[in-house]
């Protein structure tokens, strides 16, 4: 049976999952406004930057009508492949409000929109185009991704700075250890911070509806989606299995202890214990940093540094609000809270990859009501019966000759 909903219902149904309406129409024309401007390229330079203002992307209620595209090259002299992507984000902007102790988004209809290349020493221009292009799919899916991250803050212009910093920190490339199976620890907790849960129903409904997606082909289509795979994986990442792959490891944790300057000359149970401290004092040190960063003025931080005197004369400062560190006391108290007990904390983030990738995954799984029915029913005038019927056969097959009833009162 077929059911026939109004565009408001299909609205909310969109909303409902996790994708707002428009979202994936303004991801393909934001993907058509930077190809157009990687076909401008014709010099090699470190950073280009394009302004657009007679474009208009509209996401439900909201109106971008001014892009900027800021393209980043990174050349590395030992990188000999083929041009990459290494990533793609939008700015943050974010004030702090001393008299609400919160961080403020403005809501305005800016965006702009990053682009990091990682190249070889020999690199020509055309290839930045061609390596942005070979993946259409997935190209708009990161930009459909990156439009809810705008649509997001937007739509809530208030938040607590210790949220921010916590994501902030985890997507900053601050937390490598050289050891893989933490370097992936670290990957599955930036991978399931609230703000990109927010975001993966639209990243990967927007590969659904691009590739054409069927219902009977959603099971595949959403078992086999890269993001999909990886909660999975995330789901079943125990911390028996964390422990097994730091004994395989022992090797590359003795690097990590040497170069942190800490004692080798002891057994393996005791060097990972000494490991996994280090990486909680990193994480934490890391998330205050960053929420310093947010939290304080530069006029706060003259003062904090030099005192009032001394930071008049380097250029101005202004006390701290105690009020406000008291939010600070707070976040740290809450970043701390494993201190001298790391393993807990390490066995409690394994049970929250757990719930959290088994919840996202459930969400996920709604974006099925966002395939359109395949067949649509017409009224339709029969000009000709006997065509008609001879259409019919072809289409659908000859139909038995039925000689009683099968159906029930």
């Amino acid at each position: 049976m077929k059911i026939i909903i109004t565009e408001n219902q299909l609205k909310l149904i969109k909303e409902a999952v996790g994708v707002p309406e428009g979202i994936m129409q303004a991801a393909e024309e934001l993907y058509e406004i930077v190809s157009e401007k990687l076909k401008s390229i014709n010099e090699n330079e470190i950073e280009y930057e394009f302004e657009i203002h007679d474009k208009e992307l509209q996401i439900s209620d909201i109106t971008i009508n001014h892009i900027i595209v800021i393209i980043e090259i990174h050349e590395d002299e030992d990188y000999d492949g083929k041009p990459q992507i290494a990533s793609m984000g939008v700015s943050n902007e974010f004030t702090f409000d001393d008299a609400i102790l919160m961080q403020i988004s403005p809501a305005n209809k800016s965006l702009r929109l990053h682009l990091n290349f990682v190249v070889g020493e020999m690199w020509e221009p055309e290839e930045i185009l061609q390596v942005f292009q070979e993946d259409e799919v997935h190209t708009v899916s990161v930009m459909a991704h990156e439009l809810k991250h705008k649509y997001d803050r937007t739509k809530k212009t208030k938040g607590f700075v210790g949220d921010i910093a916590d994501y902030q920190t985890y997507s900053s490339g601050r937390l490598k250890f050289g050891v893989p199976i933490l370097n992936k620890f670290m990957r599955y907790s930036y991978f399931i911070q609230m703000a990109e849960n927010l975001v993966r129903p639209t990243e990967i409904s927007s590969r659904m509806l691009k590739k054409g997606i069927t219902k009977e082909q959603f099971y595949d289509f959403i078992t086999n989606d890269i993001a999909y795979k990886e909660l999975q994986e995330i789901r079943d990442f125990s911390f028996d299995y964390l422990m097994e792959n730091l004994y395989n490891e022992m090797d590359m944790i003795d690097r990590l202890l040497e170069h942190a300057g800490m004692e080798t000359n002891v057994d393996d149970e005791t060097k990972i214990k000494m490991v996994l401290k280090l990486v909680y004092i990193n994480l934490v040190n890391a998330k205050v940093d960053t929420f310093d960063n947010y939290f304080y003025s530069q006029q706060e931080k003259l003062y904090s540094m030099f005192g009032g005197l001394m930071s008049q004369l380097f250029g101005g400062g202004k006390k701290i609000n105690p009020d406000k560190e008291k939010v600070r006391e707070k976040f740290i108290n809450h970043v701390t809270k494993y201190q001298n007990r790391e393993i807990d904390f390490f066995k409690d983030e394994c049970e929250r990859f757990n719930y959290v990738a088994t919840k996202l995954m459930k969400k996920i799984s709604k974006i099925y009501s966002l395939i359109p029915d395949e067949k649509e029913q017409t009224n339709e005038s029969i000009l000709n019966w006997d065509l008609h019927q001879k259409l019919m056969e072809k289409k659908y097959g000859k139909r038995p000759i039925q000689t009683s009833y099968n159906f029930k009162k």
